[in-house]
């Protein structure tokens, strides 16, 4: 008989805790959305009283580019410049993002936060492109054919001023010149 009395009170103590935390929730919201608007803030939560999530703000980017002209067929410049930067083809994204384990989703996420990018015009054209170093830098290489030899565009992205001028890139810009013609690898 008081094994029943004590099972009684806890289910009766139970129902009245689960709506007196609903009433709960709903006075402290209206006491957080008062001392919000006492404050001159509007409330930063929607609807169902989650909090908003402001999207991530890139900072503005300026850019330098360069124009190099190399004696290497296309395809050849190309083909150097990816595997020496380790430029990563679509298909190759693609690849890792299909597999079916944690680990391969986590590798094309931190693969994709890289903001990779590439195209390719076999025999005529490719892109390709990455974050680079530690920061938010960006550079994309543009290699086209040009006669019997290759023009190599490199653009390079940057909020900081000081990672687009010719002394923190010129040794970059030379280096794509000899990875491009074979004189680097």
């Amino acid at each position: 008989m008081f094994r029943k009395k004590v099972l009684v009170v806890c289910i009766v103590s139970m129902l009245v805790t689960a709506c007196s935390m609903d009433e709960l929730s709903s006075v402290n919201k209206k006491i957080s959305d008062f001392g919000v608007s006492i404050a001159g803030k509007q409330s930063s939560q929607n609807e169902s009283g989650m909090p908003k999530l402001a999207p991530k703000v890139e900072a503005d980017q300026d850019s330098t580019s360069k124009d190099l002209s190399v004696p290497v067929d296309v395809d050849t410049a190309a083909a150097r410049l990816r595997r020496y930067y380790k430029f990563m083809t679509t298909d190759e994204l693609n690849s890792i993002k299909n597999r079916e384990s944690t680990s391969a989703r986590l590798t094309a996420a931190a693969i994709e936060e890289q903001r990779p990018e590439w195209s390719a015009s076999v025999g005529s054209y490719y892109k390709m492109g990455r974050n680079w170093g530690e920061g938010k830098d960006h550079i994309t290489l543009e290699v086209e054919k040009n006669g019997a030899g290759s023009h190599v565009y490199i653009q390079f992205f940057s909020s900081n001023p000081q990672h687009l001028t010719e002394a923190y890139l010129g040794n970059l810009f030379a280096q794509v010149k000899d990875v491009a013609e074979g004189k680097v690898r």
